[in-house]
């Protein structure tokens, strides 16, 4: 092991060796080809090409992104939106930062071919994403854009508003080269409107503010003199459209194809003619014609057209896909919501039933000490009515007992009389005498509130009619009342109908022991 580690070490730096000089090399191809793209094309295009190959995977979307800016910016606009378009594929909602870089390039391709109403959907991306990214710069550049866009397509009102957005910025923003660009164009925008004082205003304003800082950047100066030459051409100022007109050479490549070139000849050719100097315009006429024929404008139109249709066709199917993503998510959502939704149901519905099945029991338990409450109420009402039958038979055998006695006591002798005294003092004493109280003492202990409730709704009734109304609710029979009280059963009958009359249930069907019960 201690002799393979330094061959491997030695292996992964030649490995990062190789990476690091691919990624340089394929970088340097390119800044070669962004150099020689105005000098010399097809060495530009050859290094673009060795770029493509030894480019590593991993940057495969950086390369289509900057190659397409070398293309779009020779005029190769079919080119430029076909390697736009694979980039896209790339970074589209992966990174939005490459994203924005390619909505720039399919924006100023569009708006060189004149397909304005395309240029502004990715123009108005880009000023979305600068906004959010809080990119003064590139925000007012993206209102500048639109504000051309819509003046391109007569939109006036919404030209104006992105224009003066644009010009608002500058109050707490100070770009001079930026600056010139809004200023020349708002301009534009006036002369359109045909204010041409403002416009000439305008115009001449943003020539100065780049003479007065001395600002030597080329698209700029390019465009404040395009502006001004074509303002001056415009309103038939034949000294001032030429001097413009002349000054935007400074700006372009000699001879270059580049729509750039063939704008300045076209500006140029027509200052010439409103100078009368026809020789001279007939002239760059001819330049401009070569130019414009070397450009290939109509092959280049249908291939741009061809690569539009299948970048829209890609970007939909793009769409398309996400959408129906987006659709499967929704469908997987309401599936495990739903999912939710049925084991919640199932939790409560097992939540309920033990619920239900807990009260069920409850009451059955409750039902259950009731039941064994009046079994054993029944049951102490058995022994109280057994207890009371019992000590009546008792009262009366002694009864019966001492008559036999005091019989027996007239035939004695003196000397025996004292002893049979004695006995019957005995059994006299042993004798309980008040039996109806132990038996309204357990019979209260059972239904404590008998009396009370007797006694609140039925006032005025008499001991023997409250004795009588308590065997009635121990559901005692006639007989065993009369054996009880010592009465016969007609004596007990009759005391049940006086009963009835007490309480006036005389001319009703109410059963009087049910009526009592439930007292």
């Amino acid at each position: 092991m201690g002799k393979r580690l330094p061959f491997l070490l030695l292996l992964l730096c030649s490995a990062l060796f190789c990476f690091g000089q691919n990624k340089t090399e394929y970088e340097q191809y390119i800044r070669n080809a962004n150099d020689l793209k105005f000098k010399d094309w097809p060495k530009a295009e050859f290094n673009i090409q060795k770029a493509r190959k030894s480019v590593p995977e991993s940057n495969l979307g950086d390369f289509y992104i900057e190659a397409a800016k070398i293309y779009s910016d020779a005029n190769y606009f079919d080119i430029a939106l076909d390697y736009s378009a694979r980039a896209y594929h790339i970074f589209l909602d992966k990174d939005d930062g490459k994203t924005a870089k390619i909505d720039a390039i399919f924006a100023y391709t569009y708006s060189q071919l004149n397909d304005t109403k395309r240029a502004i959907v990715y123009y108005k991306k880009l000023l979305s994403f600068y906004q959010k990214q809080k990119k003064q710069t590139e925000t007012i550049k993206a209102l500048n854009n639109l504000g051309n866009a819509y003046l391109v397509l007569s939109k006036m009102d919404s030209s104006r508003y992105y224009f003066e957005k644009g010009l608002m910025s500058f109050e707490n923003y100070d770009d001079p080269v930026l600056k010139a660009f809004v200023f020349s164009n708002f301009g534009k925008f006036n002369f359109q409107e045909g204010n041409i004082v403002k416009a000439e205003s305008y115009l001449l304003e943003a020539r100065d503010i780049l003479k007065n800082n001395n600002i030597d950047d080329k698209k700029s100066n390019y465009q404040v003199n395009y502006n001004l030459a074509n303002f001056y051409t415009a309103i038939q100022n034949p000294q001032n459209a030429l001097l413009y007109a002349k000054n935007l050479g400074n700006y372009v490549i000699p001879n270059a194809v580049s729509f750039d070139n063939t704008n300045y000849l076209k500006t140029l050719y027509k200052a010439y003619q409103l100078n009368k100097e026809y020789q001279l315009s007939a002239e760059t006429f001819k330049k401009y014609d070569s130019i414009r024929d070397l450009l290939n404008i109509e092959e280049k139109a249908v291939n741009v057209e061809r690569l539009k249709v299948k970048h829209d066709y890609e970007l939909q199917k793009r769409l398309d896909k996400i959408e129906q993503d987006k659709k499967n998510m929704l469908y997987v959502v309401m599936v495990i919501i739903l999912l939710l939704v049925l084991v919640i149901c199932i939790l409560l519905l097992i939540n309920f039933r033990n619920k239900t099945e807990k009260l069920r029991l409850e009451k059955k338990l409750i039902e259950n000490r009731e039941k064994e409450l009046e079994i054993d109420n029944q049951m102490k009402e058995k022994m109280l009515v057994y207890k009371s039958m019992e000590q009546s038979k008792i009262e009366e055998i002694f009864k019966s007992l001492l008559e036999q006695v005091n019989v027996l006591k007239s035939k004695l002798k003196d000397s025996e009389i004292d002893e049979v005294s004695r006995i019957i003092n005995e059994i006299k004493l042993n004798t309980k005498q008040d039996s109806w109280g132990d038996f309204e003492y357990h019979f209260l202990n059972i239904h404590e509130s008998f009396y009370e409730n007797l006694d609140r709704r039925h006032p005025g009734l008499t001991n023997y009619d409250k004795r009588l109304a308590a065997m009635l609710k121990l559901k005692l029979s006639t007989k065993e009342i009369s054996n009880l009280l010592n009465v016969t059963p007609k004596t007990i009958e009759n005391s049940r109908t006086r009963l009835r009359k007490k309480m006036d249930l005389t001319n009703t069907k109410e059963d009087l022991a049910q009526y009592l019960n439930e007292l």
